[in-house]
């Protein structure tokens, strides 16, 4: 006789209980510079998505030897300059004491380690090209530039600095996990907001009428397979830019019938005055052309009878002692009226985050607090 309820079924393997390729991997934060830090939940297939289309764009033999200037707890840091080139069998090596420290020692470190990829910020840059050396042998092949605008003559700057590399101005956001584009050196003279193409994906302009169009001016709109899959609990924010299989950026831009992409500014921080709109980020690379000025920032104040002016915040040189009316006056000719700054605040230093991005909110509160216009 047999106990049925004795008798052991036979062995079975247990199903995989692994995660999956959509499931999460990864929440990266965004810097804040449009508003309250976000988390961006990225799964595993569009981080593997985005670093292989990295790898392909790049090139595997370039990535052998990388060097990491940035903060790794967002996506330049992380994706672009450690998982990419990780992922492509190369050596990743970090930047020690800090930003500043690794900017005055560049050249040198490049040569020690004989250096061939880096990817670093605008504002790394501008204290990079003016304390260190360039490097003196030849293994640096290619520098990328993103997460904030570059001007076209900071952009030259570094292509003579670095002797033979392809320098590669970069349009990325944390939602896209680390880049999605970019306009290099060999194909195209420096220009401000430059963006270049996409690496994957799709990229649209949405119209005044609210349709996607594949040429124009408008707010860029982006399809790609590295995007992420929700904000971080919340389903409001998530269902405002993700829509119909699109995401909205914020930015603002135009696109040609080849394809490149250039950027005008961030819907967020648009200057309203009187109904004229002003885009900050025009304005800082306008004033970033004068050799005196080593950055700028703009932003709006509030006021009574416009609705809004326009403020500046700018760094001088060392042996520069203009004043906020000659740099109003060098801007006349070169700007539409409205657009000239109505406050030039000159400071020693322009607040940044972490990741040497900056919030226009908190420089014009710093400066606005400073009463520091000259």
């Amino acid at each position: 006789v047999i106990n049925t309820e004795q008798e052991k079924a036979p062995n079975k393997a247990p199903l995989l209980a692994g995660p999956t390729l959509d499931a999460p991997a990864l929440i990266l934060f965004t810097s804040g510079t449009t508003g309250d830090p976000k988390g961006v939940v990225h799964t595993h297939r569009s981080i593997m998505t985005r670093i292989n289309l990295n790898a392909v764009h790049i090139g595997k033999d370039i990535l052998a030897r990388t060097l990491c200037t940035l903060p790794t707890h967002f996506g330049h840091g992380l994706i672009g300059n450690c998982l990419t080139p990780l992922y492509a069998g190369g050596d990743v090596y970090l930047g020690a004491g800090g930003g500043v420290q690794t900017a005055s020692q560049l050249g040198a470190i490049i040569d020690a380690h004989q250096i061939s990829f880096m990817s670093s910020v605008p504002a790394f840059w501008k204290v990079a090209k003016r304390v260190s050396p360039s490097p003196q042998g030849k293994s640096l092949q290619r520098i990328h530039i993103g997460s904030a605008p570059l001007a076209a003559n900071l952009w030259q700057s570094i292509i003579d600095w670095s002797g033979q590399a392809e320098v590669v101005n970069m349009y990325g956001i944390t939602e896209t996990a680390n880049w999605i584009g970019g306009a290099s050196s060999r194909n195209y003279t420096p220009e401000d907001g430059l963006l270049g193409t996409l690496w994957g994906g799709e990229v649209a302009i949405l119209d005044e009428a609210g349709q996607a169009q594949s040429e124009g001016l408008g707010e860029i709109i982006l399809r790609t397979p590295s995007l992420m899959s929700c904000y971080y609990q919340r389903a409001d924010l998530t269902k405002a830019v993700m829509q119909q299989g699109w995401y909205h950026t914020g930015d603002t831009g135009s696109l040609d019938a080849h394809g490149v992409l250039r950027m005008t500014g961030r819907n967020r921080y648009v200057i309203n005055q009187a109904g004229i709109k002003i885009y900050p980020e025009e304005l800082d690379l306008l004033f970033e052309q004068n050799t005196e000025i080593n950055e700028a920032c703009a932003f709006g104040i509030a006021d009574p009878i416009s609705g809004e002016t326009v403020g500046l915040a700018i760094t001088l040189n060392e042996t520069s002692s203009l004043t906020s009316k000659q740099l109003s006056e060098w801007a006349q000719p070169r700007i539409r009226a409205e657009a000239v700054p109505r406050k030039i605040f000159i400071v020693d230093d322009i607040p940044k985050t972490d990741r040497g991005k900056i919030n226009r909110d908190k420089v014009a509160n710093f400066c606005l607090n400073q009463k520091t216009q000259a």
